[in-house]
């Protein structure tokens, strides 16, 4: 479930390429244009919908992004990693979880997106209006959960306006981008917990 989340932060921080011709060569540009930053910041209001089940969820999430590092805020816990060791802390229970990161750097909002560099295929669909286009996203392997993705961007400005995530279980997660900054100057120690600061804190220790 951490990995799936992870992944749609990922694709929250895409931006496109104006010379891309086609949904694949944009979506290929988008990610190649993700690792080129130093930093990224993001905030976003997230919804869960399943019809079937009467479900409507919504809440707020945050995060940094720094090659295998990051830091996200989201359902009422902190994950933090540092390419080689992931906290998850929770505050309401006063408990962190410590787990190793897989040495091929997998838990890393950017490498999982860069593992579906060549295997998706991405057409675009119909504009809501003239000035946005949607763009679906379907995985040839990997992640078994997504169905696919839709994206809406504004065309003028290549700026996301939202993104819906369909699983295989009538699912569909929402997500609309409030904020994206790039190349923020960060403090050493930012991507890693320091239990010094949480005297009363149980950790679970899980490596």
């Amino acid at each position: 479930m951490k990995r799936y989340f992870l992944l749609i932060i990922s694709i929250l921080t895409l931006s496109f390429s104006l010379k891309a011709q086609d949904a694949e060569s944009m979506f290929k540009a988008a990610v190649d244009k993700l690792k080129s930053y130093d930093n990224i910041e993001i905030a976003f209001n997230y919804s869960m919908i399943n019809t079937e089940a009467g479900i409507y969820e919504t809440m707020e999430g945050s995060g940094f992004l720094q090659d295998k590092a990051f830091k996200l805020h989201i359902m009422g816990q902190d994950i933090i990693c540092d390419g080689r060791i992931t906290w998850t802390y929770n505050a309401d229970a006063e408990e962190v979880m410590i787990s190793e990161v897989d040495s091929d750097g997998g838990n890393s909002p950017i490498a999982i997106i860069n593992s579906y560099y060549d295997n998706i295929t991405a057409k675009f669909l119909e504009n809501d209006n003239g000035n946005t286009k949607k763009i679906e996203v379907k995985p040839l392997s990997g992640d078994e959960n997504i169905e696919k993705i839709i994206v809406t961007i504004d065309e003028k400005t290549l700026e996301i306006k939202d993104l819906h995530v369909f699983d295989n279980n009538n699912n569909e997660f929402v997500y609309d981008i409030t904020k994206f900054v790039t190349n923020q100057k960060l403090p050493d120690g930012f991507f890693t917990f320091n239990e010094t600061d949480y005297p009363d804190v149980e950790i679970i220790d899980m490596r």
